[in-house]
């Protein structure tokens, strides 16, 4: 659509195409080279170079618990295999936030107790979760694989340390945080993040594409998430963009 548009603004704004030019004006823009050959480099930059270079890359947002089966198969079979293939081209973000179903009670000045969907063991691993955030200075491209790394495992609670430590982590510093007060306030944070969502989250994994939430939004990004990024995206498309395999998920229900 944008390379239409940009078309018939150039239809509009050149007057004289040069006599170089050989091609169809669809293909006007296609290069540096050829909008020289037909005189439109200057119009080429102005209505549309210009605007792909300054596209925001698509923000997905990812609310889930650790040991959600649903969750866990979005982590692995859409969110990071999407990653891995538009890591270097620009288009996508990622923020976690590892709370869902979860429950708090206040039990004292700054300290709270949680009661998680899938039990204390779900608890423990948002806990070390939200720590591996932590520690890695909340950059998705540091802590992402840590938590991939868990979730695609058997059992990610005894898969925790290993992972940690394979990503050059020091583990007694992430067990510390989560065991103790300070991924006790990490977990409140998440609460709050959680919390404050717009519509408010009904179920788990809860998905939002460039701070929105609609169902069909929500079933797109499940079933197919480099395709969502890449129709979202206003940039020029990555080459991975060309092929999305489809995956359908399920979902755990808030109760």
């Amino acid at each position: 659509m944008m390379m239409k548009v940009a078309v018939l603004l150039l239809l509009l704004t050149v007057e004289h195409i040069s006599a170089k030019c050989d091609v169809a004006p669809r293909y006007w823009c296609d290069s540096k080279e050829i909008a020289e050959d037909c005189g439109v480099l200057e119009p080429c930059s102005d209505l549309l170079w210009k605007s792909l270079l300054d596209a925001k890359p698509v923000s997905i947002s990812l609310y889930y618990e650790s040991l959600c089966p649903y969750c866990r198969q979005f982590i692995t079979d859409q969110l990071y295999p999407t990653w891995k293939s538009l890591q270097k081209s620009g288009a996508m973000v990622v923020d976690m936030v590892a709370y869902g179903n979860a429950h708090e009670t206040q039990v004292s000045s700054g300290y709270w107790n949680y009661t998680c969907q899938h039990g204390p063991e779900e608890c423990t691993g948002n806990f070390i979760e939200n720590c591996i955030q932590k520690y890695t200075d909340n950059v998705f491209d540091a802590y992402f694989p840590v938590i991939y790394c868990m979730e695609s495992s058997k059992d990610p609670i005894a898969a925790a340390e290993k992972c940690v430590t394979s990503a050059m982590l020091d583990w007694n510093v992430i067990s510390k945080c989560a065991s103790g007060k300070e991924g006790n306030g990490l977990m409140h944070q998440a609460a709050l993040n959680t919390d404050v969502l717009q519509p408010k989250h009904k179920y788990v994994p809860w998905i939002l594409v460039n701070g929105q939430h609609t169902e069909g939004m929500q079933q797109e990004a499940q079933t197919n998430l480099l395709k969502v990024v890449c129709e979202t995206y206003t940039g020029k498309k990555p080459a991975q963009c060309q092929s999305a395999a489809a995956l359908a998920c399920r979902r755990d229900i808030l109760v």
